[in-house]
């Protein structure tokens, strides 16, 4: 007789649309996660795809009802032994402690999987009242699933907890591995070499810095393409963006591909040189272990977790934020140097399966609520007792 798999509320965002957390969630779905738990989705995703006009602050509310009554039906239908929650860094973050403590009055072991930096608005680990936030809210948590060795450090100091335990997000690895090595690119005039960018074209993702660094590229590699991979925060700022680049005199070095996913989005990897992640803000954005899963060199800043990944001068270039120069010499760089270029290719290629396939990050998470289901209650004194 099969011994009954242990009942997980996986409770985040999924697809559609494509954000970094939506595409986690999906991949945890589809890991050894699924196989050793009986795994019940509880949808978090606002499922529009633009972030702004179409999503105003005024719809909250009924997301959250809408969310919380999900919650509430999965909860009493399954009886979980336990809930994975994925959380963030902004004020989503009190649904998703209600969503753990809600959790936990119906006896389940809580997993947390914190997608959050310390350094964010809200709950900022900065100030003595954000650590003392920061660690009420994470007390809801039997355990805490964090981005990076340097969070798992600096949160658990902040919040005062030694269990912490750090998985990096993860890609499809084999996705971009198979793709062939001719792919077509019709976006592509013969000769021209693609530098890639993938994400929402919004200022704090650094897209107005690419645009002033795009001239200066140009002025040593007239061969360069900009490649944009994502859209814009509304449907009325898209036209605003494409003008800008027009003002600037760069458009004719601009291809917009909007959103693109599966082959179709490996395809904008596979074909370019380089990624660029010029962000003002990140935790560890998902764009990186897939240019890595692709053999493409990263020039990121160094914000977030992405200096505990990227290797300056190993995995690509490490940059300031909003220093469109420094942005344009990593880029020429590795544009005027092939052998380099293909050297660190090579690297990534050989690590992204040691270090960002599927299994890698979700086997951590796997053994995280695992640990949790032989815990003892965490310190949350209205709730010891009832597991």
């Amino acid at each position: 007789m099969a011994v009954p798999r242990p009942r997980l509320l996986l409770i985040g965002p999924l697809p559609p649309p494509l954000g970094g957390v939506q595409l986690i969630v999906d991949m945890q779905l589809r890991s050894s996660l699924a196989q050793e738990f009986d795994v019940h989705p509880v949808n978090t995703s606002k499922r529009e795809l633009r972030w702004a006009v179409e999503n105003p602050t005024w719809k909250t509310p009924f997301y959250f009802a809408r969310d919380f009554l999900q919650l509430i039906r999965t909860l009493v239908r399954v009886r979980p032994d336990a809930a994975l929650v994925h959380a963030t860094s902004s004020l989503s973050i009190l649904r998703d402690w209600m969503f753990m403590v809600t959790a936990r009055l119906f006896g389940a072991k809580v997993i947390c999987h914190y997608h959050g930096t310390l350094h964010s608005r809200f709950p900022s680990g900065e100030t003595r009242i954000g650590r003392a936030v920061g660690r009420f809210l994470m007390s809801a948590a039997h355990r805490v699933i964090v981005l990076s060795p340097t969070y798992q450090r600096e949160m658990g100091k902040a919040w005062k907890r030694d269990d912490l335990v750090w998985a990096s997000n993860v890609a499809d690895v084999a996705l971009f591995r198979n793709m062939p090595a001719d792919t077509p690119a019709p976006w592509l005039a013969p000769g021209e070499r693609a530098v890639l960018f993938v994400g929402r074209l919004s200022a704090p993702k650094g897209i107005y810095d690419l645009f002033d660094a795009i001239p200066l590229v140009a002025e040593r590699h007239p061969e360069a393409r900009f490649v944009l991979v994502g859209v814009a925060e509304s449907d009325a700022m898209e036209p605003v963006i494409r003008a800008e680049a027009g003002r600037r005199g760069i458009a004719a070095r601009l291809t917009f591909l909007g959103s693109l996913e599966g082959r179709d989005k490996a395809a904008a990897f596979i074909t370019s040189k380089m990624i660029v992640v010029p962000s003002w803000t990140e935790a560890f954005p998902l764009v990186i272990p897939e240019a890595m899963a692709a053999g493409l060199p990263v020039i990121a800043t160094t914000v977030g977790a992405i200096p505990d990944f990227v290797k300056d001068g190993e995995d690509g270039f490490l940059v300031v934020p909003r220093k469109p120069a420094e942005l344009a010499d990593g880029i020429c760089r590795l544009l005027d140097d092939e052998s380099l270029r293909r050297r660190i290719s090579e690297r990534l290629r050989e690590r992204a399966p040691r270090e960002f396939a599927i299994e890698i990050g979700c086997g951590k998470v796997l053994d995280a609520a695992k640990d949790a289901l032989r815990s003892s209650p965490a310190a949350v004194p209205e709730l010891r007792g009832r597991r």
